[in-house]
């Protein structure tokens, strides 16, 4: 392009001009044409993994210093090209090849956007260049420029391969350990992470004291984290944590980086931060107590712990969060921060919801470091934590024992519950709520079946913690307690616990005159002597509270009426019986399961009296007895007996029209009974003396229909059936009765005879019909 040149004015001034510029070139002291190389920016970028490193920074520029370099470097393109058009010597020659195109390669990236064709001039140079001067003493500048040209021309494949080739030809080249980290970062930015791995590794393979080794075994690290071989990438991170040089044992990140120079704090805060989400991603890799027994001594092992747990709570990891903390405090038990570790364990749980693992934990806790807090004065906040932990896992527990539904496993809980209750009274003597804690106690042995016992802690929280808000309701549980006891207890134990019963329940009607439960405990006494069979006793309570003012209370009255209604019944004095429960069904609405109970003991007290009047020979008053009973119970076997005994004493005083309603009613109402059939043959003989013979007919022929009946009995009411019809006038129900009759019971011969003799006689005259009769006979 610069042919035209005059060969005078090159050897003149512009000649001079050439050869300086040559000269401060080949010693690179050039102001603004020096080309950055990867290390001249490692310290500055932050050690982002999803950065590339070569990236160029903006430069400070003066403006009048920048015009001038412009100039200065328009004008060393002209002579380069001068010079590469007269053909000069092949060393001047290369060397203006090289540093044209080094320019160029400048100048394209100097702006916003590449110059594309000062890179393909460049990129035409230096390919040119290599070709024509193969033994190039710079030849591995030349294709370092050269991948950076293809890089810039948006051809990073070939800058890639460019820049391998020239790590692997020319291994001693200063630029050798740039290709390779250079070539590496581009393969990484392309998510090419298997290859950027080897370039990575090819660095890591030399002296840590390189300058490339710990930014190369960061991110080979990240590489291998991000081809999901986090066992490789933690190796790769914990490696650049392992060369620091730390004298002392660091529990904080803050103190572990106080201990870095400052050029690599960024650094070993990110190399931890990876090695904590490597850590995680590996199966089961919150275990980290075989990951650090398996290193060499370390100082930092606290820290990878706590930002390993912090890090897993960011990503609501909570269970494997907590397994760091707690792995800490297993793995070294004796250690200062073991406590808070565990305290952060249980917090981790809390925060995930865990409630089970979480009150696991605080047990643990409680029996690890319990005694030793306590046995320190100086330590309220965490008296406070120890007693809140406590407090939380009582609470959890017994409402655990309460919805089991196991009774050999709800009793064993309840156990466990008791003794839990019991170490706390004993560790927090002074504590605030110490009667409430001795009440929650009570109830734990209660229903652990511990029923003495319990009696015995209701009765200390009721008097000897006298200022406890609930002493009243602990008077009353004792009393419970107690009677649940004599309830249960074997023989040798019976008189005992029946006493223990008596002194309590004296015992809170002398402290708690105004007990609002006092008629409730009087009933509870008279409950417990009907189970014991003492029905006297349980009546001499329980009629007394019927005739208080306090019967207003209908819940009391109801349970004062059934104890009374249920002795007396039991005592066979069904008159008394039917008197309380008439009364107690009246209080029964809305109560369907006792409303059945009593209804059902009411129809059998009535039904027994009716059986004592029929006894008595009173047979009117046993037949309304027995319709009261039918009526009252709410079982139809009773009401079926009932009704068919009303039935037969109304029969025995010749009551026929209330027999025969009855009858019908058990027949419509009873089809299946066992005694239907002889409520038909009742019912066909009270129509009889009713002197209904038509109905009194079809009774019959619905008997001689039954196939269960032997064949004398139906064909006796087949006979009967065929009369009454006669007897009615309904003649057309007559001849099918006497058709019924003459076809099923040809035999006795007589009676049959008869029949035909009638069939021919109410037939038409010499009809058909008479003459087939008349032929019968």
């Amino acid at each position: 392009m610069h042919s035209a040149v005059p060969k005078n004015r090159f050897q003149g001034f512009g000649a001079v001009v050439l050869l300086g510029l040559l000269s401060a070139c080949q010693h690179g002291v050039l102001p603004d044409s020096e080309t950055q190389t990867i290390g001249d920016l490692l310290e500055r970028n932050g050690q982002r993994p999803d950065r590339l490193i070569m990236a160029k920074l903006p430069r400070a520029t003066v403006d009048d210093v920048d015009v001038a370099s412009q100039r200065i470097k328009a004008a060393a393109l002209n002579h380069y090209q001068a010079v590469l058009d007269l053909h000069s010597a092949p060393g001047v020659r290369a060397e203006a090849m090289r540093r044209s195109a080094d320019l160029r390669i400048e100048a394209a990236a100097q702006g916003l956007e590449v110059n594309q064709s000062e890179v393909a001039l460049a990129l035409g140079m230096y390919q040119d260049l290599l070709s024509e001067f193969p033994d190039y003493p710079n030849k591995d500048h030349v294709i370092y420029q050269l991948a950076r040209a293809y890089e810039l021309s948006g051809r990073p494949d070939l800058a890639i391969d460019t820049l391998r080739d020239l790590a692997k030809d020319f291994p001693q080249s200063s630029r050798a350990n740039d290709a390779l980290f250079r070539s590496a970062e581009m393969l990484y930015l392309r998510k090419r992470y298997s290859e950027a791995s080897k370039q990575y590794r090819h660095l890591l393979e030399q002296d840590a004291t390189t300058p490339y080794w710990h930014m190369a075994q960061y991110k080979y690290g990240w590489s291998q984290y991000l081809l999901n071989q986090a066992d490789t990438a933690a190796g790769a991170f914990t490696a650049i944590l392992m060369h620091l040089t730390i004298n002392r044992e660091v529990e904080s990140v803050e103190q572990l980086l106080a201990l870095v120079p400052t050029t690599k704090r960024e650094l070993v805060r990110d190399s931890l931060r990876a090695l904590c989400l490597a850590l995680a991603a590996k199966p089961e890799g919150h275990k980290i107590n075989n990951y650090f027994a398996a290193l060499p001594s370390n100082k930092f092992y606290p820290v990878v712990y706590s930002s390993l747990g912090e890090l897993l709570l960011s990503k609501q990891r909570y269970t494997d969060a907590a397994s760091v903390y707690a792995d800490f405090a297993s793995a070294y038990p004796q250690h200062a921060l073991a406590m808070s570790f565990s305290e952060m364990a249980i917090a981790a749980y809390r925060n995930g919801g865990f409630t089970d693992v979480m009150i696991a934990a605080q047990e643990a806790y409680i029996e690890r470091y319990g005694n030793d807090i306590l046995a320190v004065d100086t330590a309220p906040p965490q008296h406070d934590l120890l007693r809140g932990y406590m407090v939380e896992v009582l609470r959890y527990r017994h409402a655990e024992a309460q919805e089991t539904a196991d009774p050999n496993l709800r009793q064993a809980r309840f156990v466990s519950v008791a003794a839990s209750y019991r170490r706390m009274l004993t560790m927090l003597p002074n504590d605030a709520e110490f009667a409430k804690t001795s009440m929650r106690y009570a109830d734990a042995l209660f229903d652990a079946g511990e029923l003495n016992a319990a009696g015995d802690q209701y009765s200390l929280v009721a008097y000897e913690l006298s200022d406890h808000d609930n002493a009243e309701d602990a008077a009353l549980a004792a009393v419970k307690a107690y009677r649940a006891w004599l309830a249960v207890a074997p023989e040798r134990e019976r008189d005992v616990a029946q006493q223990a019963v008596i002194a309590a329940s004296t015992k809170m009607a002398a402290a708690f005159p105004l007990h609002p439960e006092r008629n409730r405990v009087l009933l509870a006494s008279a409950e417990d002597l009907y189970m014991l069979k003492r029905y006297e006793e349980a009546i001499a309570i329980s009629r007394p509270l019927l005739a208080s003012a306090d019967r207003q209370e209908s819940h009391l009255t109801r349970k004062a009426l059934s104890i009374t209604a249920d002795a007396f019944f039991a005592q066979n004095n069904f008159a008394q019986a039917e008197r309380y429960y008439s009364r107690l069904m009246g209080m029964l609405s809305g109560k369907q399961a006792l409303r059945l109970i009593a209804a059902e003991r009411l129809s059998v007290s009535v039904y027994r009296l009716a059986e004592e009047a029929r006894a008595n020979g009173d047979g009117a008053l046993a037949a309304n007895l027995f319709l009261r009973a039918a009526k009252l119970s709410p079982k139809s076997e009773l009401q079926a007996n009932a009704s068919f005994d009303a039935a037969g004493q109304f029969y025995a005083i010749e009551d026929w029209q209330s027999t025969a309603d009855v009858l019908q009613n058990f027949a419509s109402s009873f089809p299946r009974h066992a005694m239907a059939a002889e409520g038909e043959k009742l019912l066909a003989e009270t129509y009889q003396k009713l002197a209904q013979p038509a109905l009194a007919a079809a009774a019959y022929a619905r008997i001689a229909l039954r196939s269960v009946e032997t064949v004398e009995t139906r064909r006796h009411a087949s006979y009967l059936a065929a009369k009454l019809y006669g007897q009615a006038g309904q003649l057309a129900r007559e001849r099918t009765a006497l058709e019924n009759y003459v076809s099923h019971f040809p035999e006795p011969l007589l009676e049959a005879q008869q029949f035909r003799q009638r069939l021919s006689n109410i037939a038409a005259a010499r009809s058909e019909t008479q003459l087939r009769w008349l032929n019968d006979i």
